[in-house]
């Protein structure tokens, strides 16, 4: 053996101390340099950056071992495959030649873990009168649970909406199955009736991966909603409990370019919902809903986003299952469940169209103690967008009105715009829109005399659209 080669051998022994991962094997068949056999072979993988997924995990996205014969797109590959976990912000995978063969290196940095989110929201009517109510929210998750891909999350409401939520997600790994469970209480008002609800929610849920970028899943959804009336109503005609339960089934594609912030790509959501599973009180019904979502990028980095929405039923779900729309997410220039009260809605089209255009993008600062909330971050940056915003809905009481556009319906629109703060490093957003809607005249004795544009501002985090 020549002096380079232990030359190599003592550097790669000496750096394998500092790296997070390393696999090598000498018994391997060493790489040819003659000029009949090109044959590379990996000598040795080494990754850095990897510090909170489990080997074994890695391993099922990397298309490669050691003693492999060289193939570059089996890296490409596996490159692919970390990306689309989501668990980094950036992978780079490159041979580095020597004489005995390729040393592949994985260089990985991982993306923030926590979700943060806290935030308020509030209703402009409540009993049925205009009375203005809050809500507080606060939220956290965790991705990446324990190394082994699961996410945990959980959140609290307070003030005039309360409640407690948890749910949790778990691939099956080394298979492309998934399962998960959530659970949620709340107590609240409604908005235009003299009623109090408490609902207990839970939801358990399996599915499969197919692809890359499409899965499916069933869950089963039991509910119990808890009716009172605020007034004396409640001695004279006590509400009783409603009790059901719901199947779904749904079918996602997903080729955004991220889940946070997309710049590009779109999103398409099939799910099909019944309460056949059980039902007391309420009205059998199938429902189908869809929800496609396009990113398009433009010039000077600014980007359109295009959201469809369409439900559908089979059947009359009664007043209890209306379709009520307003509020950030779903038509904005209205109030919460402001539409849909006319008559009772069985199906809808939902369009909306948002422009935005980055204004102003500030430097990386040091900020302390971030990294004790956000695990790798040390610097964090803001950029501030604007937007144009073009909502649309009509409402229908026919379950297929939607389709042959007959029946009992109503329109509403908005058009404004709004302001959007973003923080890249730690994937969190604040959103202030000013949104006019259009309401119809009234005349005294009934009658439509054409529209006004109400202004209705909406504050909200993370991003809907």
């Amino acid at each position: 053996m020549s002096i380079r080669f232990f030359i190599v051998i003592i550097t790669f022994i000496l750096s394998a101390g500092a790296v997070k991962n390393s696999y090598a094997d000498d018994t391997i068949p060493q790489s040819s340099n003659n000029n009949t056999d090109t044959t590379v072979y990996i000598r040795a993988i080494e990754i850095h950056g990897n510090v909170t997924t489990r080997s074994e995990v890695l391993n099922q996205f990397i298309t490669f071992k050691v003693g492999d014969e060289l193939d570059l797109t089996a890296l490409t590959a596996a490159r692919i495959n970390l990306v689309k976990t989501h668990l980094y912000d950036k992978v780079d995978i490159f041979p580095n030649m020597r004489e005995d063969g390729a040393y592949v290196f994985i260089i990985l940095k991982e993306a923030v873990r926590q979700s943060i989110s806290y935030g308020g929201e509030y209703g402009t009517h409540k009993y049925g009168e205009r009375n203005l109510w809050w809500s507080v929210h606060l939220d956290a998750g965790l991705s990446n649970f324990r190394g082994r891909l699961e996410d945990i999350s959980g959140g609290v409401s307070f003030w005039e909406h309360r409640g407690v939520r948890a749910s949790w997600h778990k691939p099956l790994l080394s298979t492309p199955y998934f399962i998960g469970a959530a659970a949620a209480v709340a107590v609240y008002p409604d908005e235009w009736l003299t009623i109090d609800y408490r609902d207990i929610s839970a939801r358990v849920t399996a599915g499969r991966y197919i692809g890359k970028y499409s899965h499916i899943s069933i869950s089963a959804i039991p509910i119990q909603r808890c009716r009172s009336w605020t007034n004396d109503l409640a001695r004279i005609a006590p509400l009783p409990d409603i009790y059901e339960a719901f199947g779904v089934a749904g079918f996602v594609n997903d080729l955004r370019s991220s889940r946070f912030d997309p710049r590009s790509g779109w999103f398409l959501r099939n799910e099909i919902r019944t309460n056949r599973l059980y039902y007391d009180l309420t009205e059998p019904f199938v429902q189908y809903r869809n929800d496609f979502r396009f990113y398009q990028p433009m010039l000077f980095d600014d980007v359109a986003a295009l959201r469809l929405s369409m439900t559908l039923r089979d059947r009359d779900a009664g007043h209890y299952h209306r379709l009520l729309y307003g509020d950030a997410g779903h038509i904005r220039g209205y109030s919460q469940k402001e539409l849909g009260w006319d008559f009772v809605t069985n199906s809808s089209i939902l369009m909306s169209v948002k422009y935005h255009k980055p204004i102003w993008k500030s430097h990386p600062v040091k900020v302390p103690l971030i990294n004790a909330v956000y695990t790798g971050v040390q610097k964090i940056s803001y950029r501030i967008d604007a937007a144009l915003i073009a909502d649309y809905a009509r409402l229908y009481g026919d379950p297929h009105g939607a389709l042959i556009f007959k029946g009992p319906m109503q329109d509403a629109a908005g058009l404004g715009g709004g302001m959007r703060v973003v923080f890249p490093e730690i994937r969190q957003s604040g959103c202030i829109d000013l949104v006019y809607g259009r309401h119809d005249k009234i005349s005294e004795n009934g009658d439509r005399k054409g529209y006004t544009w109400k202004p209705v501002l909406h504050v909200y985090f993370d991003i809907f659209y």
